[in-house]
């Protein structure tokens, strides 16, 4: 029996899949992490991204609807509140987007650097 090797974060985080096989699913539900990998077993019981991705989707989502909002208001010269209206429904839709692979990348990468949480008895 052949070892696989681990997939890239990258790929796995962006389809959503396990860090260590790359095959089973990582999230039980929109942003909840399963508890264990469905078809490899390993544990994500101690998974946290903690707010990184929600950092990193703001930042992103931020940078593509600020300049929607000015080229609504002044080249397609919008009523302001149609261009506010549109530019927050483009907000909140790219947030709930991006935010399921952004989450499970980082715990990904996470999960490849072996990065933990640091305990007190660490640093003792």
């Amino acid at each position: 029996m052949t070892e696989r090797t681990a997939p890239s974060p990258w790929v796995a985080g962006i389809k959503l899949r396990c860090p260590q096989c790359g095959e089973g699913a990582v999230f039980a539900g929109y942003l909840r992490f399963r508890d264990a990998c469905a078809v490899c077993g390993a544990n994500f019981k101690a998974a946290d991204a903690g707010d990184g991705p929600a950092v990193f989707v703001i930042l992103v989502a931020g940078a593509i609807v600020a300049p929607l909002l000015i080229i609504f208001q002044f080249a397609l010269q919008l009523p302001s509140w149609l261009a506010l209206t549109l530019t927050m429904v483009a907000a909140v839709v790219l947030c709930l987007v991006m935010l399921p692979p952004f989450k499970a990348v980082l715990f990904a990468l996470q999960w490849k650097h072996k990065a933990r949480e640091v305990r007190n008895e660490d640093i003792e």
